[in-house]
């Protein structure tokens, strides 16, 4: 079967099988992107095959779009072959992966420099999708572990550009307009919540620490001391701190054998934005009354998170 391919629906109500469609529900606000091509994208993670389609001899089929760094710094940024958003297609956007090394292994496995390598690549494809006069938003996330939503083995980050921000990100951007008029800036605030029993790791550009605000059990954020907009204003040194903060986290990753995804965001239009990696490791699933009361039940709380995380670091 072709991998593009859909099996013909005859109550589908869209002419084109492989386009994204958004649908918003009125009442509550919520969006769903119904993508049908996603349907067959590989599952190495559930179904343990063998092939690897992001090896080097595979993605000889894919679009590279650039190359950064060298042997086991070595990643490539392809075109998502499973994308939901088109440049030519109803939903437009742009979809990236950056494949980290050569290896099938865990980013958890990855050493600090090979983690500063990833965000160096990172803001590099940042700077490209900031560019595009169509996308007025763009995520960069890694998932790792089944619970986590990966479907591929190999150590890879994505990044979506959207041509609409969404709906909770623009209200986030009108409270930190707000709160900018205070007398406490939201980057300062943020740092407050750093307190030494919730810090996992700290030095003169970045911080991590367990956040109390966390939906999910072991939840981190990491920031750079520097007030910064977005990803393409870190220094060489900057991304540096922030990769040996995200290393920090992973001898309890391994430890617990944690599925996690991390991640960061660009509103283009909002210049005032604090930007921050969100480390979300999937240790508690939400069950009936998360799902309708939207409120999470987080088992950990912050202190006792941040204990067991530099605790691992020591074993």
């Amino acid at each position: 079967m072709n991998k593009y391919a859909v099996p013909a629906c005859p109550t589908f109500p869209f002419a084109d099988p492989l386009s994204s469609h958004l649908f918003r529900d009125e009442l509550t606000g919520d969006i769903v992107i119904v993508a049908p091509g996603r349907r067959y994208r590989p599952d190495t993670v559930s179904q343990h095959k063998v092939k690897d389609p992001l090896a080097l001899k595979h993605l000889a089929q894919e679009k590279i779009l650039a190359v950064y760094g060298k042997g086991k710094h070595r990643m490539l940024a392809i075109e998502n072959a499973f994308p939901v958003f088109h440049s030519d297609r109803e939903l437009k956007g742009r979809q990236e992966m950056l494949v980290e090394g050569t290896e099938v292994r865990p980013f958890s496995d990855f050493t600090a420099g090979q983690m500063a390598s990833a965000l160096d690549a990172l803001r590099e494809r940042s700077k490209i999708f900031r560019r595009d006069p169509t996308l007025k938003y763009m995520v960069v996330f890694k998932n790792e572990g089944k619970e986590a939503g990966a479907s591929l083995l190999h150590p890879h980050s994505q990044i979506f550009g959207l041509c609409f921000v969404p709906e909770r990100l623009r209200r986030l951007s009108r409270n930190l307009k707000t709160a900018r008029h205070s007398h406490t800036s939201p980057h300062v605030r943020a740092l407050t919540e750093a307190t030494k029993d919730r810090i996992i790791y700290a030095d003169k550009l970045a911080v991590a620490f367990a956040d109390p605000y966390s939906r999910f059990a072991y939840g981190v954020r990491i920031l750079p001391r520097r007030c910064l907009d977005n990803i393409t204003q870190t220094t060489p040194a900057e991304r540096k701190s922030l990769a040996k903060a995200l290393y920090a986290l992973m001898p309890l990753v391994r430890q617990h054998e944690l599925s996690y995804n991390f991640h960061f965001h660009d509103v283009f239009s909002d210049e005032h934005e604090v930007f921050e990696i969100k480390f979300a490791p999937r240790a508690n699933i939400w069950a009936g009354f998360e799902l309708d009361a939207g409120i999470v039940i987080n088992p950990v709380p912050a202190e006792c998170a941040a204990y067991e995380y530099r605790q691992a670091r020591k074993t």
